[in-house]
């Protein structure tokens, strides 16, 4: 057996049935291997969407999602899922391709350190420089990536290796899989005595709950015992349906009703402190304001918090709604008042809404329409198979993860809201998902520019600077790539072929022009 083999079978014994790919060098005994196995390679026609694949997939199934590029210039255009999901805290593995490791510094073909330059954005990065530990490596290396906070990891592993042949008395048998480890939350008991006394309490639930896969536990302590729970914007989402108690995003740039700010109590559940909390330091939050990260331990909090007076509480989730419920009014009268008769992202948004009850795997890809959406589709419930660029901020990652999410829901609705700019970062891949028979929807909201920046330019300096773009006939150019395309003028007509798509699994680019700014 030789190593790519051996390889091969680590991967499929842990359950992976895909990689996605593009050829290149460095890959032909991996390929190869993969085919004699019978394991499936998703080919794209670029290493970046390759890689958002596997992003993506990680990142809705908490399993490792698999890329596999060649070397040089090749692993470096992948590396942009790679900070994609080390940001969010998604597994993920990427495998580069390399000239034999024998010449290695010697000046072969694309000779680089892709070890170290993968080092800085991955939980483990090394080469398979041993084909006896090929299949050691490569579980030392995904149980790295599902370790708790999970994250991507890279292996490097050279042709040479690849194709030396492993007696199976040498094989270096692979780790036993060890379950996650857990972290350390704050005293227990403090926390219930800070919650014994809070009036105004809030949990801020970030990804972490999502891959620990506690989201339920941490709604029902949240329901039963009245207390307001947000997202930070572009985190996982936990909330599987519609909830009082769920008040939506925090963070985004279009603002936010004031929650966090008159919070006395903040359980960090999951989330990092950073700026879409205001550094969790005044004004953003209360001087006197308790904090306290608690991840694990809802159902027995749950049960003591049930005992206590909650006539506080009570009141501070209906100050709450009457927060969230005026900010909402506040945005949808700015979103009529920019559309002045043309589509908008409001009709975009509303179309969305009214299918909801098919349960599609959605996407957002976009910074203006991705405010839309975050503010008027997220904003009663948030579930775990919504799936946003993540904490990066990154566009442009959405045709690859509407691919995965394909791979990884093979009978529900995918749909992919997109801006125009974000959608043609990789949309030569388009072809890729029409020919691998990976069907979805994809609304473009095409508002000729980079929206959220355009309307802050005009904003500081009167006019965009560099934010404005061209038009492009995305249905026509949707069709030229083997998809169906259709552009929409009305917003009847945007519900309509959303609908379509639903009952019609092809990939569709459904092409809406729009008016009107940010929230």
């Amino acid at each position: 057996m030789t190593a790519a083999e051996l390889f091969i079978s680590g991967l499929q014994r842990r359950g992976v049935s895909w990689m996605a790919t593009l050829c290149g060098h460095g890959l032909d005994p991996l390929f190869h291997a993969a085919r004699k196995a019978g394991m499936t390679l998703i080919d794209v026609r670029n290493e970046q969407t390759a890689s958002y694949i596997a992003d993506a997939y990680g990142r809705l199934t908490r399993q490792p999602g698999v890329c596999a590029v060649s070397s040089g210039i090749a692993q470096v255009n992948a590396l942009t899922g790679v900070m994609n999901a080390w940001f969010d805290d998604g597994p993920l593995l990427l495998i580069s391709g390399a000239a034999d490791i024998s010449t290695a510094g010697l000046g072969h073909f694309q000779d680089a350190d892709q070890v170290a330059l993968a080092k800085p954005i991955t939980k483990f990065s090394r080469s398979i420089d041993c084909a006896a530990r090929t299949a050691q490596i490569l579980d030392e290396a995904l149980e790295q990536a599902l370790a708790d906070p999970p994250g991507p990891v890279h292996l490097m592993f050279p042709m040479d290796v690849q194709n030396s042949e492993v007696d199976d008395s040498a094989i270096v048998p692979p780790t036993p899989v060890h379950s996650r480890r857990t972290t350390a939350d704050a005293n227990f008991d403090e926390i219930v005595r800070a919650m014994a006394g809070s009036k105004a309490p809030l949990v801020i639930a970030g990804s972490g709950l999502f891959y620990d896969n506690t989201g339920a536990d941490m709604l029902r302590f949240c329901e039963d015992c009245k207390v307001p729970v947000v997202t930070p914007i572009w985190d996982r989402g936990s909330v599987d349906h519609p909830s009082p108690v769920f008040f939506g995003v925090i963070g985004a740039a279009s603002g936010g009703p004031a929650i966090l700010s008159d919070a006395d109590c903040i359980l960090m559940a999951g989330a990092e402190v950073d700026y879409r909390v205001g550094y969790l330091q005044p004004p953003a939050v209360r001087s006197d304001a308790r904090i306290f990260a608690f991840r694990r331990g809802w159902n027995a909090l749950t049960s003591i918090c049930r005992q206590q007076d909650g006539s506080a509480r009570e009141a501070w989730l209906a100050a709450c709604t009457r927060r969230r419920d005026e900010f909402r009014q506040r945005v949808k009268q700015r979103a009529q008042q920019q559309a002045s008769g043309a589509l908008h992202a409001l009709h975009i948004v509303r179309a969305i809404r009214q299918v909801l009850e098919e349960n599609p795997i959605l996407l957002i890809d976009g910074g203006s329409i991705g405010q839309w959406a975050h503010q008027l589709i997220c904003c009663d419930r948030y579930p775990g198979d919504w799936l946003t660029c993540g904490r990066s901020g990154v566009v442009g990652w959405g045709i690859g993860g509407a691919m995965a999410a394909r791979l990884a829901y093979p009978n529900r609705p995918v749909i992919l809201l997109s801006g125009d700019g974000a959608f043609t970062f990789n949309i030569a891949d388009i072809e890729c998902a029409v020919r691998q028979k990976l069907p979805f929807a994809a609304i473009v909201a095409d508002d000729r520019g980079w929206g959220i920046t355009r309307t802050g330019h005009v904003r500081q300096f009167g006019e965009p600077i560099a934010s404005s773009l061209g038009a492009i006939a995305f249905d026509r150019l949707a069709e030229s790539l083997g998809a169906r395309g259709v552009r929409v003028s009305t917003p009847e007509e945007i519900s309509h072929e959303l609908r379509r798509t639903i009952l019609e699994p092809v990939v569709t680019i459904i092409h809406v022009p729009i008016a009107g700014g940010n929230p």
